[in-house]
């Protein structure tokens, strides 16, 4: 079983559908660990990484709603795929779940093939988040914008210093704080000290942790301890440091292999950037456009000013309707600079392909237009290789009414006027490439003076508050809304204005884009 088998911890009191589940999960290749019950899941969590979780919801101790916000807490499972399996089918009892920090939920019985395929997923998606997220941190390539973490034991007599190391060094003695500096500090490397019996007994989870893409050194005392070396060689380990050596030598290693891997990122950077730049593809910053009595207005900010990871377009059907897809190419991002002409020229030519026959009515089905685009995505081997959220938005000024489908994008928010009330729309989908056969939905909504939809982009809650110096999160960016779209007439310029001055962001680390469809 290779480094890259995902690792399932399965949680379930019934021992029948534990075992059910783990038959499932490893027959397709999957690694799983049990755990009867929540205290014990958590126990597991503590030592060993695990790429995905599945709890049933009815558990002693702990129940699945319990275990998923105590799971939350934990740093290195902050963005871990969460399922809870249930066979309650109250509705309200699936969004409390999904309130407390659950991905999805299943319900019991489930049909195997749809089980797999969910879990695949989740899985896929995990992947893509973490490569996103290591990317935003790392696009300022040098020493200072990075740091190397030091884990020591407590009582560590020897020190590293800092005058002659180039690059910040944070001394950690936890693993609850170095996995805490790993989710927010862009780290360049990890040096183990080997007598750091807390971090040399988790060196696996923190490669996995990592997804093996900060360098891990080891720090050794006696080189001539072949049992201490022999066990080490078997976990990933990129370099050793002996501390009978000069420390000016041992810091100036340091400075080596971090100034090597700079030059290295810094040289296929800047080649790719410059190739972007020369990218035909490019999207206005603002649009604005009215149709009748409705507004549309989108603000699109790429990375770097370059054509980047998001995209919009907007389609005229006739006098009364207009489409607008708005997505976002999730991969590494020189992948995703690249590949966005590619999404662009396949998603304009199947639109007026379909508009042109009039096969299917936009309004009413814009969910037929995400399967037909995912099965052919699907089956492209280049296109197959990222994964695309899409959301097809069809606005109708006869019926005032707007019609949402969407494919992996983040629940678009509706405000009623009427009201004066601010939600989050009920309409998901699976990633487009994921699986061949995705289904999805159709949500129609009512509009009426003065109400208004948003769509927004990840690139937004993944942003960095200077003063915290935490990412925004869906939370906060959802209250700094509520305060501001409530005004007659609002310009998307406001709104972006209000999330930076709110939410004190000073830059964005990725593509950025937001939709807004007003009824004036």
């Amino acid at each position: 079983m290779t480094k890259n088998t995902p690792h399932i911890l399965v949680v379930d009191n019934n021992i029948t559908s534990l075992k059910y589940i783990e038959f499932t999960l490893t027959s397709i290749g999957f690694k799983t660990t049990l755990a009867k019950d929540g205290v014990e899941a958590i126990e597991k969590t503590k030592n060993q990484h695990f790429d995905l979780i599945i709890s049933e919801l009815n558990l002693p101790l702990m129940n699945g709603s319990d275990l998923v916000r105590q799971i939350r807490k934990t740093p290195e499972y902050r963005l871990t795929p969460f399922i809870i399996l249930s066979d309650s089918k109250e509705e309200e009892t699936w969004i409390e779940n999904l309130n407390d920090g659950a991905d999805d939920f299943i319900i019991k019985p489930f049909k195997q093939e749809l089980f797999i395929s969910k879990i695949k997923a989740h899985l896929k998606k995990s992947v893509l988040r973490k490569k996103i997220i290591d990317s935003s941190r790392k696009n300022i390539l040098d020493f200072d914008n990075g740091c190397i973490i030091y884990c020591t034991p407590s009582t560590n007599q020897f020190k590293l210093s800092q005058h002659l190391i180039k690059t910040p060094i944070k001394h950690i003695e936890s693993d609850i704080e170095l996995f805490s500096y790993l989710k927010e500090k862009n780290v360049l490397r990890i040096i183990i000290d080997d007598n750091a019996i807390w971090a040399i007994s988790i060196l696996d989870k923190i490669s996995k942790t990592t997804q093996h893409l900060i360098p891990i050194d080891i720090l050794i005392s006696d080189s001539k301890d072949t049992d201490k070396i022999d066990y080490l060689l078997t976990n990933r380990i990129d370099f050793f440091l002996y501390k009978q050596l000069d420390e000016r030598l041992i810091l100036h290693q340091i400075n080596s292999s971090v100034q090597q891997a700079l030059d290295i990122k810094n040289k296929y950077f800047n080649a790719l950037n410059s190739a972007a730049k020369q990218s035909p593809i490019r999207f206005e910053d603002q649009y604005s456009e009215d149709i009748k009595d409705f507004n549309i207005q989108v603000i699109h900010q790429a990375y770097n000013k370059l054509a980047g990871g998001d995209f919009y377009e907007t389609f005229t059907v006739d006098n009364d309707r207009k489409i607008i897809v708005v997505g976002d190419v999730m991969g590494k991002k020189w992948d995703a600079w690249f590949l966005v002409p590619a999404y662009i020229a396949y998603i304009r030519s199947t639109i007026n392909f379909f508009l042109s026959r009039e096969e299917f009515d936009f309004f009413k089905s814009p969910s037929k237009f995400l399967e037909i685009i995912n099965k052919a995505i699907f089956k492209d081997l280049k296109l197959g290789e990222v994964f695309t959220t899409l959301s097809i938005i069809t606005v109708c000024t006869k019926t005032s009414q707007i019609s949402i489908a969407s494919a992996g994008a983040l629940q678009p928010l509706f405000y009623n006027a009427k009201e004066g009330k601010l939600a989050q729309l009920n309409i998901t989908g699976t990633l487009l490439g994921v699986i061949p056969d995705a289904r999805y939905l159709n949500l129609i909504q009512d509009v009426e003076q003065g109400d208004k939809l948003l769509l927004y982009t990840d690139g937004y809650i993944e942003a960095v508050n200077d003063r915290t110096g935490c990412m925004i999160g869906n939370e906060d960016f959802l209250e700094s809304i509520n305060n501001t779209i409530g005004k007659e007439s609002i310009t998307l310029s406001d709104i972006d204005y209000q999330l930076k001055h709110n939410l004190n962001i000073s830059k964005f680390d990725d593509d950025r884009t937001l939709l807004l469809v007003q009824k004036n």
